[in-house]
């Protein structure tokens, strides 16, 4: 007898149905909160029963495709941005062994080119709530740290939103969450770490409000090389 083929499972009809509804979705033929056909529609459309219809559409559900909305039926789902970061942190937060300075890798490699970026498109409306900000660390003491914390985190998120990316919202956001609690602990660090902080956001933010590139992306480098220094110096156990 000879040598046989291998077999090839061929995909369940729902799962092609869901396939095709997605790649339609995927170029723009549907756009999100446009309505889906009836399920009615779509049995005749792929010529298939009510329940593979409704299995292709449970899938495309879970995958956050498509949505029920009361009074509206099926419609292709809307995604934010804080979606987008939900899941980025949901990520995170499963991943054990992700260490901090791995983390910090990925901002020294992001927010310095977010900086630069922001010096060529801030408003003159974000370069006055940015120095506010810095106006506000600089009022706070080591009984604030909890306050300067979330300071820190809105400072390098209005500069992701400044620099009109919204991929560097997106990765920012998602990164920010995993950073809160290291910010707690890098301020808790030294009596001076809050002091040191609020003068090279200064330095970024007047960098930025000056339009100058070069120097708004150096001052970021300089600060996030300040900051993994003094991580290395007070948590040796992380190496």
């Amino acid at each position: 007898m000879p040598a046989a083929s291998p077999l090839v499972r061929q995909p369940r009809l729902s799962d092609q149905v869901a396939q095709q509804l997605r790649e339609l979705i995927d170029a723009g033929k549907m756009r999100p909160g446009d309505s889906l056909p009836s399920e009615r529609e779509l049995c005749e459309h792929f010529s298939v029963s009510r329940t593979v219809i409704r299995e292709a559409v449970k899938t495309l559900t879970a995958k956050g495709l498509v949505t029920s909305v009361p009074g509206s039926g099926l419609i292709v789902g809307t995604t934010t941005i804080e979606d987008v970061a939900e899941i980025f942190d949901f990520y995170f937060r499963g991943e054990p062994d992700l260490r901090y300075l791995d983390l910090h890798e990925v901002r020294y490699a992001l927010e310095p080119a977010m900086c630069a970026q922001a010096a060529k498109n801030i408003t003159d409306e974000q370069i006055a709530e940015l120095l506010a900000l810095c106006d506000e660390l600089e009022s706070l003491t080591v009984d604030d740290l909890v306050d300067a914390s979330r300071n820190d985190a809105v400072f390098h998120r209005n500069i992701a939103v400044a620099s009109q990316n919204s991929y560097f919202v997106i990765m920012l956001d998602a990164l920010g969450r995993s950073l809160l609690d290291t910010r707690v602990a890098t301020f808790s660090m030294d009596p001076q770490r809050l002091t040191t902080v609020a003068a090279a956001h200064r330095k970024i933010a007047e960098a930025i409000a000056a339009h100058d590139t070069d120097a708004a992306a150096e001052s970021m480098r300089e600060h996030l090389t300040e900051v993994v220094e003094t991580w290395n110096l007070w948590t040796p156990q992380t190496e």
